[in-house]
């Protein structure tokens, strides 16, 4: 069912317009509040004059998985006669993650709006017990995540203008992990993939990896010091969800623990993107190529590829690893943005 029209203004509509702009005026469109600005000034503008491919319509779906009922929308563009290509987006942890709530902002600034004017389809669904969908996230594992979003992508195969054999999965922070699951498991499905900020390691060690950045950047501790202690602690909290865990975020660690992706990553014949960001806290960049190295001591396969985004964070934000400011006054980068795309059309 069709539920609402949406207009996308590319880029270079608006890099056209700051030409036009006096030298103190060009400056500001360096700035991401400025351009938006002017975006939502020619998408009012222009209403509904814009170039008929970079108009989209949204529809609502359900697929089935497990026997649960998982909801999901998606970005269909319009003017395009041939099947098109489609990206699956898988969120990250716990209940909250939603592509309708705290991430809404995320897909539209990395994959709607660079994308869908390009003739990409983009589809989202809420993961088990979250939204409208059926189940219990927190009783549901990475490689049942994997499997949904395998079952997704296969309800997509009934929409004819949705190309079955360009179906991509992008996934952010555990979505990550979930992406190198999916396209191990499930490459007959998966023509490729985007993990943004999921780790090359296990859960034990990203844990870790969250403690030492925490020891780091409160309490000011030398490197070895936070390690140390972060591992102390990880162990501590993986011991009382051993036996203590009953619903939520430690239920949840409680099925998840011992997982490391090694044996997927080796398994892995499909593209695959490896996002990190340098300064990310959760998702070391430097763990994840040590990581690596030990998995592919000959290099990486022609199939993986790494990228670093330079001063950004685990959601691609330009900001300090230990950044202390307002999350409203960094934004998501769009040096990331144009590589996830140039990497992503290419792969057609």
């Amino acid at each position: 069912m069709v539920v609402k029209t949406t207009a996308f203004v590319s880029r270079a509509s608006i890099r056209f317009l700051c030409l036009f702009l006096d030298a103190d005026m060009n400056l500001l469109c360096t700035s991401h509040r400025f351009r938006f600005l002017l975006l939502s000034m020619l998408v009012i503008c222009w209403g509904g004059r814009v170039a008929t491919a970079q108009v989209a319509d949204t529809l609502t779906f359900t697929a089935q998985s497990e026997g649960y009922a998982l909801e999901g929308s998606l970005v269909k563009p319009r003017g395009f006669t041939e099947p098109m290509p489609a990206v699956v987006f898988l969120v990250g942890s716990g209940g909250s993650a939603s592509y309708g709530t705290n991430y809404r902002k995320f897909v539209q600034w990395f994959l709607e709006e660079p994308l869908v004017p390009q003739g990409y389809v983009i589809v989202n669904f809420d993961k088990r017990g979250v939204g409208e969908s059926e189940g219990v996230w927190y009783e549901t594992n990475f490689e049942q995540r994997a499997l949904d979003a395998r079952n997704v992508a296969l309800h997509l195969q009934q929409y004819d203008f949705i190309d079955a054999s360009c179906i991509y999965v992008v996934g952010h922070s555990q979505g990550g992990w979930i992406v190198q699951i999916a396209l191990a498991e499930y490459p007959e499905v998966f023509a490729g993939g985007i993990s943004m900020a999921g780790a090359t390691f296990g859960v034990r060690q990203q844990i870790i990896n969250d403690y030492t950045t925490e020891y780091l950047c409160e309490r000011g501790w030398p490197l070895a010091k936070a390690q140390k202690r972060a591992t102390r602690k990880t162990n501590a909290a993986l011991w009382y969800v051993g036996w203590a865990a009953q619903k939520g975020n430690m239920r949840q660690l409680q099925l998840i623990r011992d997982f490391t992706p090694a044996s997927y990553l080796t398994e892995i014949d499909r593209p695959l993107l490896l996002l990190f960001g340098q300064n990310d806290g959760l998702v070391d960049p430097v763990w994840c190529q040590k990581s690596l190295d030990v998995l592919f001591p000959g290099g990486l396969p022609a199939q993986l590829q790494t990228h670093i985004a330079i001063g950004e964070n685990h959601s691609f934000k330009t900001a300090p690893r230990c950044f202390e400011g307002a999350w409203s006054d960094i934004y998501y980068s769009e040096a990331t943005r144009d590589y996830l795309v140039s990497w992503l059309v290419g792969q057609k």
